[in-house]
């Protein structure tokens, strides 16, 4: 069965109604095992603890690398990714929230009755994949104030990130065969045959979230180069004689000083190095962990079920309705996936 990401809250309510109020989410390779454990609470204050943090992690990709070669290693993403999975998820914050919000309380929140021109938010390449209007909190439709304020406008959508996400993707490493994973990790690899690898997956999410700010969200296309240069230069000269203004995010320090050489506003996102053992959150934001990881790792294995971010035949519609594979192996489980799944779509359609 394929579930949306925005709907796999019902598995969480399956693996609930079950008695599976408290569950282990598994790789099933044996140098890494248990990811963390998730004890269901009500839906908006629930555990997970991590069990493998970025340095166990670490440690276990080099354990890999030693027992099966870089390239294998390389099929997973690395500790930095993993974290800032966990943050995507909003389990985690960002390391400098502080300094965040007093930029964008400065930039933002523009009082458009009174004449302030609006502000458009744009992120750079390494941002993208890592759901950031969620993150920083900044996005118009979800957190729009009393009295109308927001605090941006709406997004300022790069064209040479778009580019480099799509050269990335396109000239990327050609995919491992999966009788190779399935010897390092798991036969629950098998089905990931002719499938992106993990880099690929991780611009697959950066691709992914470009198309949906553009689909969904008040935007500018911005014509702009690829590279640092290209793309503030690109900012500053589209908005040169605008009403409105940007302020760019980014996970490097040298595009962020080089904006501000421009004068176009900058600040550095700052992921943390590792994440707390034990942290709580909702069911929402669970549900997005487990999208984010499936995808990254390709396989998470929970109890009466199995999820595959991509798998053989993953289509373009499947990464557009940000989809993964549920393999039940439950008959109860799949029941009640079966029984819920046409309601919510019925519901979303109204």
């Amino acid at each position: 069965m394929e579930l949306a990401h925005e709907d796999l809250m019902l598995l969480l309510n399956g693996l609930y109604e079950l008695g599976e109020e408290s569950f282990s989410v598994v790789h099933p390779a044996d140098e890494i095992g248990e990811l963390f454990r998730v004890d269901l609470g009500n839906a908006t204050d629930s555990t997970v603890s991590m069990t493998t943090g970025a340095v166990t992690y670490e440690d276990a990709l080099d354990e890999i690398e030693r027992e099966h070669g870089p390239t294998i290693r390389k099929e997973l993403p690395n500790e930095a990714a993993y974290v800032k999975a966990v943050t995507a998820s909003g389990l985690v914050d960002i390391q400098n929230r502080e300094e965040l919000d007093k930029f964008i309380t400065r930039y933002g929140y523009q009082d458009l009755q009174e004449g302030h021109p609006p502000r458009y938010a744009g992120f750079d390449t390494n941002l993208l994949p890592w759901r950031m209007h969620d993150v920083l909190g900044i996005d118009p439709v979800l957190h729009t104030k009393s009295g109308g304020r927001a605090p941006v406008n709406g997004y300022a959508l790069l064209e040479g990130v778009d580019k480099e996400l799509s050269i990335s993707y396109r000239y990327g490493k050609n995919a491992m065969p999966a009788s190779a994973l399935a010897d390092a990790f798991g036969s629950e690899y098998e089905r990931l045959a002719g499938q992106p690898t993990e880099d690929n997956r991780e611009t697959r999410l950066g691709l992914r979230e470009y198309r949906r700010l553009r689909e969904t969200r008040p935007h500018d296309i911005i014509p702009t180069g690829t590279g640092d240069t290209n793309i503030i230069d690109g900012c500053a000269e589209y908005y040169a004689d605008k009403p409105t203004g940007v302020i760019l995010f980014s996970n490097d320090y040298g595009f962020v000083d080089k904006a501000r050489v421009r004068k176009v506003p900058a600040v550095h996102v700052e992921f943390s190095i590792d994440f707390p053992r034990r942290v709580t959150g909702t069911w929402e934001e669970i549900a997005t962990l487990l999208y984010e990881l499936a995808v990254l790792f390709g396989v998470l294995v929970l109890p009466r079920a199995t999820l595959y971010g991509v798998w053989e035949g993953k289509s373009e519609r499947n990464w557009k309705d940000e989809e993964i594979d549920i393999d039940t192996r439950s008959e109860k489980l799949a029941a009640i996936l079966e029984r819920d799944q046409p309601i919510v779509q019925a519901h979303a359609l109204r």
